[in-house]
């Protein structure tokens, strides 16, 4: 839960579109200066706000940056829930391949890409905050395609199923992601995208179905 709902669920409003203010000045300051300029003060100058409204809606840096990625995994995840039928083939790629563009999708935006790099120039700087962005990016990613997996009733006798799911976001991002963050350019384009996708996700559930005959 982040910061922003149990402040909500105290019974003040959230307005929504402060907090989209809030999130395009992170955006800019991290394009322009990178992680190392971010702070409570430039975040709330940026956006026009009071530090107030900052340390209200969010307690502390940490927890305006760790909703700034939530926001990111959440709508992706959202956006490509389903519900599918055990042992339905068809209906299980459908519904990875649903996800796996929504997420690929989604780490190509620039503002992504900006962030990812940012945090990884900061080196050893932000360690706990490193490990508290991962579990609300990459892991919560990784516990969506596990959910899948395991309503498709996907098992192997040698990987758990969040081993599988981590698997599988992995081969999403082969070869095109690096090159997106090391050249800001997507190589792909939205149909290649798809593609990309697809063929990744068919390869993944043949090689489950293959050690299952094993």
């Amino acid at each position: 839960m982040t910061t922003e709902t149990r402040i909500n669920q105290t019974g003040r409003p959230v307005d929504h579109q402060k907090t989209q203010q809030i999130f395009a000045a992170i955006d800019e300051i991290l394009s322009t200066d990178g992680i190392a300029r971010l702070s409570i003060e430039r975040i709330a100058s940026t956006a026009k706000i009071s530090k107030v409204t900052l340390y209200r809606r969010f307690s502390s840096l940490e927890g305006v940056i760790r909703a700034y990625v939530e926001s990111f995994t959440l709508n992706a995840v959202k956006s490509a829930t389903t519900t599918i039928e055990p042992q339905d083939q068809d209906s299980l790629a459908q519904a990875l391949n649903r996800l796996g563009i929504q997420l690929m999708t989604l780490i190509s935006q620039p503002r992504v890409i900006a962030f990812d790099n940012a945090i990884a120039a900061a080196g050893s700087q932000l360690a706990g905050l490193k490990d508290q962005l991962f579990r609300n990016g990459p892991q919560r990613a990784v516990a969506a395609i596990c959910q899948i997996l395991e309503q498709g009733n996907v098992h192997s006798p040698t990987f758990e199923p969040i081993q599988l799911a981590d698997m599988l976001f992995q081969l999403w991002k082969s070869d095109f992601y690096d090159e997106l963050r090391f050249t800001g350019t997507m190589p792909l384009t939205p149909s290649q995208l798809e593609q990309h996708v697809g063929l990744r996700t068919q390869f993944f559930l043949n090689l489950l179905k293959n050690q299952e005959t094993l």
